[in-house]
């Protein structure tokens, strides 16, 4: 992400029940609110339809958003593996609907997303929600907790490619230099 250009990001906070997404103005050190939601399958469709539900939802708010960029929360382990499973499997669906929109998906986890917005990698849902409506001056919290993680998502994107921005470009010293220039002449 170039500094001073307006980027449109996409942050998705994946599940197969209730797939959280927020869209985000970023530029100039400014995050603006486009807009959130979830995808929601119906409750008791069987797991392959919901996926299936999910692709095709996500596919659709990505031909008609047209984001520039997509942040995407990463894995976390719990103890119920059918539950990381399942959860794997929606990434999957999204990962391939991202790609197919011929976009790339920088990933983040949930404790680095919670330390980006919070100041706290152990911050609750309801501690993002409150920051995530200060940070862009909403009226109202965004709701539901599903689609102001996928805000948070989406911001957490936007501080680490202005922190990169930032970064000084690291210079090799004169030594270094004159022995790589050494190796590539043989």
């Amino acid at each position: 992400m170039a500094p001073g250009i307006l980027v449109v990001i996409l942050g998705i906070d994946p599940s197969s029940t209730s797939t959280g997404y927020g869209l985000v103005e970023f530029g100039r050190r400014t995050s603006t609110y486009i807009d959130c939601g979830c995808i929601r399958p119906r409750p008791k469709t069987q797991f392959e339809d919901r996926l299936v539900y999910i692709y095709e939802h996500l596919a659709e708010l990505l031909r008609e958003r047209r984001p520039d960029e997509v942040a995407i929360e990463s894995s976390f382990y719990g103890k119920d593996a059918d539950a990381a499973a399942k959860l794997g499997e929606a990434r999957g669906v999204i990962r391939l609907a991202v790609r197919q929109a011929g976009l790339e998906a920088s990933f983040y986890s949930p404790a680095e997303v919670k330390k980006a917005v919070v100041g706290s990698g152990q911050a609750t849902k309801e501690q993002v929600q409150f920051m995530v409506a200060s940070m862009m001056r909403l009226k109202e919290p965004p709701r539901p907790l599903d689609a102001s993680d996928a805000l948070a998502i989406a911001l957490c994107h936007a501080h680490q490619a202005t922190a990169r921005s930032m970064a000084p470009a690291s210079r090799r010293r004169p030594e270094v230099e004159a022995l790589l220039a050494r190796m590539t002449n043989r």
